[in-house]
């Protein structure tokens, strides 16, 4: 493909994510960071800002649609692709990449994903073009606070930025000749502190609870072992194939051939330092899938030169095709799937079509609270339900102490205190949640259907106060 040939590849890809982003449902994070553009702040008890502030940004200009929501997503992932494409040397594995579902249907979704992969993308390409130009010995200039800009983007979208800047300091090192750019180095580190700095206000303000957190919930090791590794390494097989894992060890093979020129170098770092860590993380615990994403981006453009030595052969070419077998068969899975919902699936795993429920369920439970009048706050026991309610107009409040905590909880909620209170929850909450209050009413039911299945029920619960029992006068009787 062409470098023409690539503006028009991306040129047509622009309305198929916007196309997509304007028909997937609004899934339950989503709304939830969408909460949060309603309530920015330095930082946030889950993640850090950006993705608050590109969501407020875009809801701003176009109103609170699920397409807006999802404008900096659509962006990001586009930008992501023209990366990817412009560094990929050559570009014959584009359009595979291109249809997988992380760069098809997990690319409209709006996650603290979204920055984190625009500025890991944009970060990528500009350690590149330094490492390029140190190599012809030209001057740098203003290029060291523009790398400082993007990395600090980068930790204000997610915390995970902060491998970029390990894996960026390692290609540093390993290129050697530190006098030339270590200087210049420290400035950019220094400009990324400073655009970072909201989090280390925000954390100090909250005696650094949300990076405890954090950190508690990705370095935990809660079940170390095969099964988790096992887990790990299945998801990305099914996201992306098995070539990464090809070009993972095809890098290791070759490192120094590819540490010897920039481009390649960098490339290799940020791939393969990251993904070692992340294979290595997911033999101590289990380990989200979507935290390797940033690796890929790196990973692509090296998987094209490991490609420019073996198509020319027969096994060669097929094998690499048949390496993004599953990734695109996923992807036509879920197009399918969204057409037309397949029956098999099992409704725990069908997330798009039980969403639909869901999202059925809080408007009739929202029309029937607006139809008696009812504007107060109504109680919720997670963070999903809060948002959705939220989506559609409802006063929600998460009840602190009852799922894990969250933005929602941070001050904590709860309804002590109140004479009365509306609860809606998918069961009876255990009395020590509703300590002082009777039994609840249940007023209303609403089930969330999958393919016209019952899969779970939201409930309308009224809660009253127990009335308090006096002290028997004495003598009395």
């Amino acid at each position: 493909m062409s470098r023409c040939g690539l503006w028009v590849f991306l040129l047509a890809l622009g309305p198929l994510l916007l196309g997509l982003a304007a028909t997937v449902p609004p899934f339950d994070d989503e709304l939830y960071y969408w909460c949060w553009a309603h309530d920015l702040q330095l930082s946030y008890y889950d993640h850090p800002p950006l993705v608050a502030y590109m969501i407020r940004l875009s809801t701003e200009l176009l109103g609170d649609t699920i397409l807006a929501v999802r404008l900096p997503a659509v962006i990001s992932g586009w930008v992501v692709m023209m990366v990817v494409g412009l560094l990929s040397r050559p570009r014959d594995l584009l359009p595979m990449i291109a249809l997988s579902p992380v760069m098809t249907y997990a690319a409209i979704l709006v996650t603290p994903d979204t920055p984190l992969l625009i500025f890991w993308a944009l970060y990528l390409a500009w350690l590149i073009a330094v490492q390029e130009r140190l190599a012809r010995s030209r001057r740098l200039g203003w290029w060291w606070p523009l790398g400082g800009l993007l990395l600090g983007c980068g930790v204000l979208g997610k915390y995970t930025m902060g491998l970029a800047a390990v894996a960026g300091g390692i290609s540093f090192f390993v290129a050697g000749q530190w006098r030339r750019w270590l200087a210049g180095y420290l400035v950019h580190a220094l400009v990324a502190l400073v655009v970072a700095s909201p989090i280390l206000i925000h954390n100090l303000q909250h005696d650094f609870i949300p990076i405890r957190y954090q950190w508690g919930h990705s370095m935990s090791s809660p079940q170390p072992g095969f099964l988790p590794f096992a887990e790990f390494v299945g998801v990305q097989v099914l996201l992306f194939g098995t070539v990464p894992f090809v070009v993972f060890i095809w890098a290791i093979r070759h490192a120094r051939e590819l540490l010897s020129e920039p481009r390649l170098r960098v490339l290799t770092c940020l791939f393969a330092l990251p993904f070692a860590f992340f294979l290595l993380k997911a033999t101590r615990g289990r380990l989200e899938g979507n935290w390797a994403f940033p690796c890929y981006l790196a990973c692509w453009p090296l998987a094209a030169a490991w490609y420019a030595g073996v198509k020319s052969s027969v096994w060669g070419w097929w094998a690499t095709r048949a390496g993004f077998a599953l990734p695109l068969g996923v992807s036509a899975f879920l197009t399918v799937h969204l057409i037309e919902p397949v029956e098999w699936v099992p409704m725990a795993i069908d997330r798009p079509t039980r969403q639909w429920g869901k999202l059925a369920a809080v408007k009739a439970l929202a029309a029937d609270l607006q139809a008696v009048g009812y504007s107060g706050p109504v109680y919720t026991t997670t963070y999903q339900w809060t948002a959705l309610l939220r989506w559609v107009g409802i006063d929600a409040r998460q009840i602190d102490g009852f799922s894990r905590p969250s933005h929602f909880t941070t001050p904590p909620q709860s309804p002590r205190g109140l004479p009365k209170a509306i609860v809606c929850a998918d069961g009876i909450l255990p009395p020590e949640v509703m300590v002082g209050f009777g039994p609840p009413r249940v007023v209303a039911s609403y089930p969330v259907l999958v393919r016209g299945q019952p899969y779970q029920q939201l409930l309308w619960l009224e809660y009253s106060r127990e009335p308090a029992i006096s002290p028997q006068t004495p003598g009395a009787g």
